[in-house]
């Protein structure tokens, strides 16, 4: 057992064979000699600090097709990023080098598709009903919301509304850090906040149960706990994975740490790519240190650093670097760039935000009038989505396209979710969110009470909700216009089920919402127009998946995954919410459109021009770092702003603007701004990679040069005319 479960000496005989595998040796020329070092170490613990624009993607690759080529067996590999989008696009990648059918067997994905996958293959493993469902960010709300009221916090007698997304991030927070409601009790603030979240931790979790449900932070925490209570499971997952790769690692938390610690084997076969400069989301948990501190942790790690970037002139790296190395929690590393050029970062002041934001869009107009730039290689980023609005205004004046990256995700949005609930109750009518969304929408007439009523039945007679809906005539108390509602619902939902089981699922989804007049009611809540339209749209889409996926289930029939050739429905469901949250954002969705971006949703992208608005205190760093909110559930840090901001500037390939405004408009008072102290950690102005340029300077100069022409004009007038007047005409 102990021969067959160490790799070393497997790999050591495969590379004496380099075609055991049965792929051609891999060509490592075009990589540099920091990047060929990082494929080539394939044992052991090995940290690749990776810049901007340093080629990490490459990077991992080139090393998984690496070990595919040692005849390593892709189901042994995991490569975890954190967009399922990320994970996609390096499987196409590695498709090119290593084929289809290899890189299909390799487990790619984030920590939470992983960790759903793992849940379905092994549910008594982990502790999971054979059926459970994962719940999204929507139902988590609407649970903390319900228990709200149920504890007297919302409602009529209580005037004071919290901010469920305090309650929400900070019970997240917790289970993420393996915290229990009496290690909560010891830790928390006399914050109202602190106490509400604790007092609804446990009845959050026991609700949860009931639901045989999971939520997102449980497909990572429930594994990583079950794994380190139960020696056989975690086995029996060390033996299935010998290679473990992750990609940004600077954003783990410590659930997703523990999670890889207990998932590596003896030979700790780690390789992590991350950049710690790059770390900005420990406002949701994420905690730098496991960057920081990895060859602290792993004494024999590796540490390979990228430093080459290929993606910046010279003038960007070097603000990028004299920035970040005021950081003092930081690996020793810089950007060292391979491109040529001088044009300077340029500083723009204006007398206030209107002029601002209408100098940006005068200068983007500039540059795609003269064809400087094509709209798809400008951007515009800020620290704050509403600081975009004034932009849009300025951009669509000039009649240029553009895209808002960082707005809601796909299926999170209402109207899909709505959807997603009536094909929840077509083929998996057990789920009882779904029954209840569904009952809610459009609105019947069924009230809170209603429900209730159902629910008991339910309970005592230990059947499915959706049981008491079709037997509704026979509880007590149920009568007038909710018995009649829920007898037509049922016999709706009975109808479409029928439809569904002997035809096709979406044709059968299709006409069940235009029974049950779901469009209608969106038109009733947001008007009619355009902005219905592109609202159903996201409903058309959804139709459109599911018929997809039944499609490709027929195709597959026959086959030894599917024989039969019927949709895995559970699956999709399941995972409907571990998809591209990003949908329709990819590289094609920005084609001729000017970006305007906020800094973490820009992260990971790039454009030859970037304009960063509102370098200012404040704005950056925000004011929140200095003085926190109430319902704050992490404090600021000035470091993270700062790396931030550095996330900002590496966005850009050949030309870099930072604005400013010297006043603003606050609450109906005009304020004097302070510019950021980021400004001053910038090279001075005598390097040559930094120039200023002053609005209101400009200004300034073309009055006084209209005044002295003005002035010319009428001394030439009086040059002319006659001493004793006016000439006359002859």
């Amino acid at each position: 057992m102990a021969a067959a479960y160490h790799r070393p000496c497997a790999l050591a005989a495969s590379i004496a064979n380099p075609y055991k595998s049965g792929l051609a040796p891999m060509d490592l020329s075009s990589l540099n000699p920091a990047q060929r070092e990082a494929v080539l170490h394939t044992e052991g613990p090995l940290l690749v600090l990776a810049g901007a624009g340093s080629g990490k993607t490459r990077v991992i690759t080139h090393r998984i097709a690496h070990l595919l080529e040692q005849g390593v067996g892709p189901e042994q590999i995991v490569a975890l990023s954190f967009t399922n989008k990320a994970a996609e696009e390096m499987r196409e990648r590695i498709a090119k080098m290593v084929g289809q059918k290899r890189a299909k067997a390799l487990q790619l994905g984030t920590f939470h598709s992983l960790g759903s996958w793992m849940m379905r293959e092994d549910p008594k493993g982990f502790d999971v009903p054979k059926r459970f469902q994962i719940l999204d960010q929507g139902d988590v709300f609407g649970i903390i919301r319900a228990l709200l009221r149920d504890h007297g916090y919302h409602g009529p007698a209580n005037k004071k509304r919290f901010d469920i997304n305090a309650i929400v991030q900070r019970i997240s927070l917790w289970k993420n850090d393996f915290l229990d409601t009496q290690a909560v009790r010891k830790i928390i603030s006399s914050n109202d906040y602190d106490e509400i979240a604790a007092e609804l931790f446990e009845p959050y979790e026991d609700r949860l149960r009931s639901l045989a449900a999971v939520d997102f932070d449980d497909l990572v925490c429930r594994i990583a706990s079950r794994l380190q209570e139960d020696p056989a499971t975690k086995r029996r997952w060390q033996r299935r994975f010998r290679y473990l790769l992750v990609d940004e690692y600077q954003d783990t938390n410590t659930a997703q740490f523990q999670m890889l610690l207990e998932l590596l084997g003896e030979e700790q076969n780690l390789c992590v790519v991350g950049d710690d400069d790059q770390a900005i989301y420990g406002w949701r948990g994420a905690k730098v240190a496991n960057i920081l501190g990895f060859d602290m942790y792993f004494r024999n790690a590796k540490v390979v650093k990228l430093e080459a970037n290929y993606r910046s002139k010279p003038p960007i790296t070097t603000c990028a670097n004299t920035l970040i190395a005021h950081n003092t929690a930081r690996h020793d590393k810089q950007l060292i760039p391979q491109r040529r050029g001088d044009e300077p970062v340029q500083i723009v002041v204006t007398p206030d935000g209107p002029m601002e934001a209408k100098w940006v869009a005068d200068k983007i107009l500039t540059l795609v009038k003269e064809r400087q730039a094509p709209p798809r290689e400008i951007a515009v980023l800020y620290r704050s989505s509403r600081q975009a609005r004034i932009v849009e205004q300025n951009l669509q004046e000039h009649g240029l396209p553009y895209r808002v990256l960082g707005g809601q995700p796909f299926y999170d949005k209402k109207e899909v979710k709505d959807a997603t609930a009536y094909l929840k109750l077509l083929v998996m009518p057990s789920d009882e969110i779904a029954v209840r969304r569904a009952l809610d929408t459009p609105n019947r007439g069924i009230g809170r009470k209603t429900v209730e009523r159902l629910d008991r039945w339910a309970e005592l007679n230990g059947r499915r909700l959706i049981d008491a809906v079709y037997h509704a005539d026979e509880i007590e108390g149920l009568s007038g216009r909710p018995l009649h509602a829920l007898q037509q619902f049922a016999q709706q939902i009975r109808h479409a089920q029928g439809e569904a089981h002997h035809g096709s699922v979406a044709d059968a989804l299709r006409a069940l919402l235009r029974e049950v007049r779901l469009r209608d009611n969106m038109v009733k809540e947001v008007g009619s127009g355009e902005a219905a339209k592109n609202r159903w749209s996201g409903v058309e889409f959804l139709l459109e998946s599911v018929s997809r996926y039944e499609q490709r289930a027929w195709e597959q029939r026959g086959s030894k995954q599917n024989p039969e050739g019927k949709p895995k429905w559970r699956d999709y469901l399941g995972n409907l919410d571990l998809k591209k949250k990003d949908e329709g954002e990819g590289e094609d969705a920005g084609q001729g459109q000017i970006t305007l971006s906020t800094f973490h949703s820009a992260k990971g992208l790039e454009w030859g021009c970037v304009f960063i608005l509102g370098v200012e205190e404040g704005t950056m760093p925000h004011k929140r770092t200095d003085a926190p909110r109430l319902s704050d559930a992490i404090s600021g840090d000035i470091e993270e702003e700062r790396r931030l901001f550095y996330v900002g500037i590496t966005r850009a390939r050949d030309r870099l603007w930072l604005t400013r405004a010297a006043t603003r408009v606050d609450r109906g008072r005009e304020l004097e701004i302070r510019p950021s102290r980021f400004l001053e950690e910038l090279p001075g102005d005598d390097s040559g990679v930094i120039a200023h340029y002053d609005v209101r300077e400009q200004e300034k100069l073309s009055q006084e040069s209209m005044e002295e022409m003005a002035s010319a004009f009428m001394n030439q007038l009086q040059a002319f005319a006659p001493a004793d007047g006016p000439a006359r005409s002859s």
